[in-house]
């Protein structure tokens, strides 16, 4: 009985020891490499670069890291998301961004909440500085009224003046659109302590339109200032060449294309040179104005300038000078300065440009019937709605010291259109509602298929992270814009649009129960992406263009009554919200469209799929106006 005994003791002895050292053999370890991060010095309304850091799985059983917090406000997520499970030996990444508020040191930490393992806690250092550095404008808008399309104004100038004790750095200047320009000035610029800077503004308009701009000023210890720029195209009386004197950018040894445009003359017009004037070798310009060819593998990085003119058959004679700027090679696919339709040799012609003609057998125009105008019902509908936006307390109820949630949606894209582009601007615009906290809540692999549910991680990160990081609560959404796509590849119009389109749809219901006062939803389609075709698989042309149509769709069926999308007009059961198209900004590369619009090969990255900072800015000023302008966006400027 006793040997009985102990060998059962033994056996219990034995087992628990073999299960705690299985246990420890199977145990997970999260580390951080770096093992912490320091973000030195930022001065009071600017905004740190990102810093990354790799978390890995030294273990040998999984484990999931559920939540990213840190205990100072000032430290913000800008990429990565949870819930994500790690096995041994895997990683992942995420990134933060340092924007300080006061004047003091910021020693804080990270804490990564994990299952499975130990909780993982990331020192994060920096120290906000407010600049001795003291600038101010002498104007935050310009206005150039009545100008002839074909001609340049006269200049109006920017000064800026430095009244503090330090010398500041005027780092990136940005214009949008490019009718609007500036004269030369060399970056960075030093303003020294009491001194100025004078920017002289011209506008050149290429059509008798309205236009609305901004010029952005980046400093390197101040926040970035704003200018707003309004001009007015007026209709020639002589023979002009319409096209605004800075060129679309040209790439070195690549294809390059702009069409001249006569106006106000008797045609038909023959183009030509001015003798004396020389193009980059490789181009040539028709007597059509077809300015076009191959640049040459001699022709440096620079700009090259040329006079261009016109001969009307009444014989009278314009000229104009321009500039041509020669970009280095991107990696891209540079000679794709345009698509056509699929097994033909006609061009794709942007959605808003086609009309009532057809793609695939379907119709253009951002609504039914061709058109680009939000049919009548759903515009006095999105007018009435836009009067209830207001500023609302973190219980979603009306306060006056309340904020207006304004939230961008979407994968990789939109991350750096959005939160690089449009918000640096918007926020330090002063035509802009002060109310309105805008929140970049696009991030990479956002695709809409991963958007329909509500525990993605994606919405887990956004309501956990990135809204609750501007200040604001989930009750305080009101606005979306969205810029989405599932990286098409394979497929056949229009089939292969109708899961995404469906999948659009998903989103609004689920949009519409994670933000209970979101109201309006707006979207864009994506970018030309046959810079892409041959280099990267996500969505080249014709799936990018072709994602237009997924957008359209899905607002019609709204505007046809489906179940699943009663926004309130004309449906009792809300359950959507109401869905419009925002700016329409795709281009079939450099073969322009209507309003001039194009996209080079610079505005592109070397996978010719995301947007370089030109591109960034390009699609930046078409969001910014669009909300400036549209007459279901009273909301959006300043009371």
């Amino acid at each position: 009985m006793l040997t009985a005994m102990r060998r059962r003791n033994l056996c219990l002895a034995t087992c628990l020891l073999l299960a705690g050292l299985f246990s420890l053999s199977a145990s997970a370890q999260l580390t951080s490499t770096p093992a912490s991060l320091a973000y030195g010095t930022v001065y009071l309304g600017t905004i740190s670069t990102s810093k990354s850091v790799t978390i890995k799985n030294t273990g040998t059983a999984s484990a999931t890291i559920t939540a990213v917090s840190s205990n100072c406000k000032e430290y913000k997520l800008s990429a990565g998301t949870t819930p994500i499970t790690l096995a041994a030996g895997k990683t992942t990444s995420f990134s933060f961004i340092f924007q300080p508020d006061l004047n003091q040191a910021f020693n804080c930490t990270y804490t990564l909440t994990a299952t499975g393992t130990s909780n993982l806690a990331i020192p994060v250092t920096g120290t906000g500085a407010t600049s001795k550095a003291v600038v101010s404008l002498n104007t935050n808008t310009l206005s150039f009224p009545n100008q002839t399309v074909g001609t340049s104004s006269a200049a109006q100038n920017i000064v800026i003046s430095n009244t503090g004790t330090a010398t500041i750095k005027l780092n990136t200047i940005t214009v949008q659109p490019g009718t609007f320009s500036i004269g030369p000035v060399t970056l960075p610029f030093s303003i020294a302590a009491k001194g100025s800077l004078t920017i002289p503004v011209t506008y050149s308009p290429q059509f008798a339109i309205s236009e609305t701009g901004t010029i952005g000023l980046g400093y390197n210890q101040v926040a970035e200032q704003v200018v707003d720029v309004t001009g007015n195209g007026t209709a020639p009386t002589s023979l002009v060449i319409t096209n605004i004197p800075n060129l679309p950018q040209a790439t070195q040894s690549s294809a390059y294309q702009v069409q001249f445009i006569g106006e106000s003359g008797t045609s038909p017009y023959t183009f030509a040179l001015q003798t004396g004037s020389t193009l980059p070798s490789g181009l040539t310009l028709s007597s059509t104005g077809l300015l076009n060819g191959t640049l040459a593998s001699t022709v440096a990085v620079g700009n090259y300038t040329f006079t261009a003119q016109v001969t009307d058959s009444a014989s009278h004679v314009a000229s104009k000078l321009f500039t041509m700027n020669v970009a280095k090679v991107t990696g891209s696919v540079c000679n794709n300065i345009s698509f056509n339709v699929p097994g033909t040799s006609t061009p794709m012609t942007s959605l808003d440009d086609l009309g009532t003609g057809t793609y695939g057998g379907e119709e253009g125009g951002l609504y039914p019937s061709g058109s680009n105008v939000r049919p009548t019902s759903q515009d006095s509908f999105g007018k009435g709605l836009a009067m209830n936006i207001q500023p609302l307390d973190a219980n979603g109820n009306p306060s006056p010291t309340g904020k207006i949630g304004f939230l961008g949606i979407g994968e990789s894209l939109a991350l750096d259109e959005f939160g690089m582009g449009f918000i640096p601007i918007a926020t330090h615009d002063p035509a802009i509602n002060p109310n309105i906290t805008f929140v970049d809540g696009a991030q990479g692999g956002a695709t809409p298929k991963l958007l329909t549910s509500t525990t993605s991680v994606y919405w887990n990160t956004i309501l956990n992270n990135y809204i609750p990081d501007q200040g604001l609560t989930a009750n305080q959404i009101q606005v979306a814009w969205i810029e989405t796509s599932d990286g098409i590849t394979t497929g056949t119009f229009p089939s292969d649009m109708t899961t995404m389109q469906g999948q659009y749809e998903s989103m609004m219901g689920t949009m519409y129960t994670l933000f209970p006062k979101l109201t309006m939803v707006y979207f864009s389609s994506r970018i030309y992406a046959g810079y892409s075709n041959g280099v990267a698989k996500i969505d080249p042309e014709p799936y990018a263009y072709e994602s237009g149509f997924a957008v359209k769709n899905a607002i019609n069926d709204q505007l046809n009554g489906a179940t699943n999308l009663c926004d309130g007009n004309g449906c009792s059961t809300v359950n959507a919200p109401w869905m419009s198209w925002g700016p329409y900004y795709w281009a079939n590369g450099l073969l322009a469209r209507s309003d001039g619009w194009v996209y080079t090969c610079q505005d592109l990255q070397k996978d010719g799929t995301h947007p370089t900072t030109s591109g960034d800015l390009k699609v930046a000023s078409q969001i910014l106006t669009f909300f400036k302008t549209d007459d279901t966006t009273t909301w959006f400027l300043h009371p």
